[in-house]
């Protein structure tokens, strides 16, 4: 185990068990998609006001890092601040590449099937995704077993937001996993996704897609 993952999991004993601690540490590294050995302290800075602090906030009412995490925190800010800054890497564009989060906005015209069919295939290959539903006024695509069950339940969530508030994207965790729903023009995508899931590639890439048309 890397060293500053030894001295946050250490810090986190003051909220939980040894054991609780490694726990919560393993699910907000694997939600964030990072492997700690190649972390430094700039990393782990984003890493622990970021991601491991909402994993926190889910069990403990807290706003930020207390007590010796914020003490862990605060001596990686400063060792962030004394390290040299290297040149910015160009970031990746080559299409088609599964791991980039570089991702061109791609309109999808929900008037034709099979724009609608192909959306929901694409979702469906996403790694970690066990459910698609993309549900329109006329029109219902869904992937994947067990996803039909949550659709009534996923329509209801989608027009109480968009009746009191416009909003961009609802997120829950369940025992299960976790579930992504968004408007996207005149209709919802959802995903459900298993909790190992690297949440931050699927927000990208759901967020990637545009509506274009509507009624068939």
């Amino acid at each position: 185990m890397p060293q500053i993952e030894r001295l946050v999991v250490e810090a986190l004993t003051e909220y939980a068990s040894p054991v609780a601690a490694q726990n919560i540490m393993n699910r907000a590294l694997r939600r964030a998609g990072v492997n700690p050995d190649a972390m430094g302290p700039e990393a782990w800075v984003r890493f622990v006001r970021g991601p491991l602090l909402a994993e926190l906030q889910q069990v403990f009412p807290i706003q930020e890092p207390t007590g010796a995490l914020r003490r862990v925190l605060r001596g990686l800010e400063e060792a962030a601040a004394a390290r040299p800054q290297p040149a910015a890497a160009p970031a990746p564009t080559a299409p088609g590449d599964r791991n980039t989060l570089i991702l061109p906005r791609r309109e999808v015209d929900l008037g034709r099937a099979d724009a609608r069919e192909g959306l929901v295939n694409e979702l469906a290959r996403e790694e970690g995704v066990s459910g698609v539903l993309l549900q329109g006024p006329s029109y219902q695509e869904a992937r994947l077993p067990g996803v039909e069950d949550l659709a009534p339940i996923l329509g209801v969530v989608h027009n109480l937001l968009q009746k009191q508030k416009p909003y961009k994207l609802f997120y829950s965790v369940f025992q299960e996993g976790q579930v992504l729903v968004r408007p996207l023009g005149p209709a919802l995508v959802a995903l459900v996704a298993k909790r190992e899931a690297n949440l931050g590639r699927l927000l990208h890439v759901l967020n990637s897609y545009e509506a274009k048309g509507g009624q068939p």
